[in-house]
């Protein structure tokens, strides 16, 4: 055992062997991170519990990785939550693989006593205090009886730390804190958050090619972006929640530092990706692009070069992005199979860009738009397989992560859940429904998705060493854009661990004609399929279907490619307008409940379709397609539409007079002054005769006109000073409301 210097501070190093899970480190020691440092070790090296408080992203995990790092001390940390149970951490009995009997799987809290290691309790004030209590004895005396098992009592070895975390409960991403009869047992240490100068330092030393202008420049955005969220001047009225600190200024130094971010537009590009394309709302990323733009000094719009792609030893080139692929012959097939818009290739841009980048990528999008179509290309890039984890309600962790079951007859065996799986075999992994992860989960992905790139499996995998990701693991994960309050959504701190990609809008008329004259041999057919898929979205919009449904019928991009699907891979002999008809009430008409919308909605189709001018030998270009993808057809913008069946002659001259009776005759001029008259024309049809010389004030039943003038005016001051308590829309028809 020897010794080391951290932070001025003479430490013991230990002689843990290569494999214990000691995590690497490359922590910069500034001001604030020596000061927390020297009152994190000085109560550590006494043997004390700590409790570190402070905002997420502040480097509360970091700090301890640094320290373990320096004394070769294995750290197991387990991100705790509201169903955290106390076999979790002390462990459980596990069934023999034979099935002949029982034995017992240590959890980490156990390993860590037992083995002298560090324990992190991550987030520690998210599970129930009543479960903490369950190993209060090893914060408070350091030991560990387990009565979960053979009730033997585990003494601390030398070298046991316990340390707990958690956020503060006022401010960002606050929760409840730890009753003070736990609290009371450990040195709390509060983490500073680093200054722009020290965030300045760091930077400079982890990224020494930049140039300190640039770096300081970054650093101003990122405060800037940040205090806008706090004052509610950027995200108001989103209900998603954005975050930025120094993982995101480190996210943006390492793709300056690979890119030539000497050239604006390469500078001005990377930037609007990490901080204006998160956000959903266009006034947003306008605010924030001119603060780039200003940052930047560019007085005019960037043009950034229209995406292409090429393929050169085994390496993917996305214009100035590169990415080692394994199969070159799979990923420059699957490439060929898209079609290549000017949208959909900046979509791939960027998205390619995190994955070079070894960045998670957070794929969002509105549930009428698809990405599938590109995600089979984007989970392939990298390794030679993928896993997908499909995140619902309801769902057990266990069934993502893994857990013992019956394999063979009277025999159990630990079965890895796809997420595990993923992570054994090097693959891509892909999580749709990422805002429906339960809590247990959330805390695994943590782990997951920060530096640590790991996961702690429970005791009864056999595996007390923490599940690391491999060189060739990426982490691309699905979710839908959030649009009620009752909506289930990640946190901040948990989107600040990826990179967020909007998926965008697809479904303008040149972009569609686009993408299905890529599929499709003739641009007539495609303005038909075109020209519907638009107008019935425009129908249902605007409620002149579905006005008797709760809610409007949603229409997306999965309807017209599965229309298009119907049409391409349709039989030889099947009469084409048929299957274009057929195809059309399957992907869309079938689903109108009404029966006289669904008819009018087939008669619309049935028009577009005998207007579109189809050719006669569209049949055999259809089958000729079949056969390849990849050429593309031209887009042709003709006329959806026959001027012939439009052309009105123009009505010019007097109107014939149609009516009959008798001749029109003058009526009778109705004066109504404030004041009272004779005349029963005049004012007292207004105000009635008993209301003469009041001015028309008061009501009905006190003598005063039907609705005075004065009334009314005061009724218009009562709605001038009225606010509306709140905004709502009530979903339902006229009728129904009645």
């Amino acid at each position: 055992m020897g010794n080391v210097f951290i932070a001025g501070i003479k430490v013991n190093t230990f002689d843990f062997p290569s494999s214990a899970s000691v995590f690497p480190s490359s922590l910069v020691e500034t001001d604030s991170t020596i000061k927390n440092l020297k009152n994190i070790l000085y109560p550590m090296s006494e043997g004390y519990p700590i409790l570190l408080v402070g905002d997420a992203g502040v480097g509360k995990n970091a700090l301890i990785y640094h320290i373990n790092y320096k004394r070769n001390h294995p750290t197991y940390r387990f991100s705790f939550n509201e169903d955290t149970l106390p076999e979790d951490l002390i462990g459980s009995y596990r069934l023999l693989m034979d099935g002949s009997g029982f034995e017992w799987i240590s959890g980490p809290l156990t390993t860590s006593i037992v083995t002298g290691a560090s324990f992190v309790a991550d987030e520690m004030n998210l599970a129930s205090p009543d479960v903490i209590k369950r190993f209060s004895t090893v914060y408070e005396n350091s030991y560990l009886d387990l009565i979960e098992g053979d009730n033997s009592r585990k003494l601390a070895k030398e070298g046991f730390n316990f340390i707990g975390t958690q956020n503060p409960a006022e401010g960002f991403e606050g929760r409840k804190s730890l009753p003070f009869d736990i609290i009371k047992n450990f040195a709390v240490v509060y983490i500073d958050p680093y200054s722009p100068d020290e965030i300045l330092y760091i930077l400079k030393k982890l990224y020494p090619a930049l140039h300190e202008s640039v770096i300081k420049a970054c650093i101003r955005i990122t405060l800037e972006t940040e205090k806008k969220i706090q004052l509610g001047n950027l995200g108001k009225g989103d209900l998603e929640k954005y975050h930025f600190n120094i993982r995101s200024l480190k996210k943006i130094c390492n793709r300056l530092t690979f890119f030539d971010y000497k050239e604006k537009f390469v500078m001005y590009r990377e930037l609007t990706n990490i901080f204006s394309e998160p956000f959903r709302k266009s006034e947003d990323r306008e605010d924030v692009e001119s603060l780039i733009k200003k940052e930047l000094d560019l007085q005019e719009s960037v043009s950034c070069p229209a995406v292409k792609f090429d393929y050169k030893n085994s390496t993917l080139y996305c214009n100035d992005k590169k990415l080692k692929v394994n199969d070159e012959i799979k990923v420059k097939n699957l490439l060929s199979k898209i079609p290549m818009t000017e949208k959909v290739g900046i979509f791939l841009e960027k998205a390619i860009t995190a994955l070079a980048m070894k960045e998670n990528l957070l794929i969002e999008f509105s549930e009428e738009k698809d990405p599938s179509f590109l995600l089979n290309f984007l989970s392939n890039i990298c390794g030679d397989s993928n896993e997908t984890v499909n995140l619902c309600k309801g769902i057990h962790t266990s069934d993502i992560l893994g857990a013992l079951k019956p394999i063979d007859t009277g025999k159990v065996d630990w079965i890895d859940g796809p997420l595990s799986k993923g992570i054994r075999n090097d693959s891509t992994i892909l999580i749709t429904g990422l805002e429906a992860a339960g809590a247990e989960l959330v805390e695994k992905l943590n782990m997951l998705t920060d530096d640590a790139r790991s996961i702690t499996l429970p005791p009864e995998s056999g595996e007390s060493k923490p599940l690391s990701l491999k060189e060739n693991s990426r982490i691309i994960a699905l979710k839908l854009f959030r649009k009620t309050k009752s909506t289930p959504t990640i946190s901040r701190a948990f989107r600040n661990r990826f990179t967020s990609v909007l998926f965008p809008d697809l479904e303008d008329r040149d972009t569609l004609t686009e993408i299905l004259g890529f599929y499709l041999p003739d641009s007539s057919l495609v303005s038909v399929l075109v020209n519907f898929h638009l107008k019935i979205k425009d129908l249902s919009s605007k409620r002149v279907i579905g006005s008797a449904n709760i809610q409007a019928y949603i229409f997306g991009l999965n309807n017209l490619f599965r229309w298009k699907d119907l049409i391409l891979f349709s039989g030889e002999s099947d009469d084409l307008k048929e299957v274009i008809l057929r195809g059309g009430k399957i992907s869309y008409i079938n689903q109108i409940s009404d029966p006289k919308e669904r008819n009018d909605t087939e008669r619309i189709l049935e028009s577009i379709l005998s207007s579109g001018n189809l050719p006669d030998d569209l049949k055999e270009k259809l089958e000729d397609k079949k056969k390849t993808f990849t050429i593309q057809s031209e887009i042709e913008k003709t006329k959806w539409w026959d001027p012939s069946l439009h052309k009105r002659d123009a009505n010019t001259g007097k109107a014939e007079l149609k009516n009959s009776g008798s001749p029109l005759k003058k009526g009778i001029e109705i004066n109504t002054p404030e004041t009272g008259g004779n005349t029963k024309e005049g004012p007292d049809a207004w105000y009635g005769k008993d209301t003469r010389g009041n001015m028309g004030q008061g009501e009905p039943a006190g003598g005063g006109g039907a609705w005075g003038y004065r009334t009314e005016e005061l009724y218009k001051n009562f709605l001038a000073k009225r606010k509306i308590l709140w905004s709502y829309t009530i979903l339902v028809s006229l009728s129904e409301f009645k």
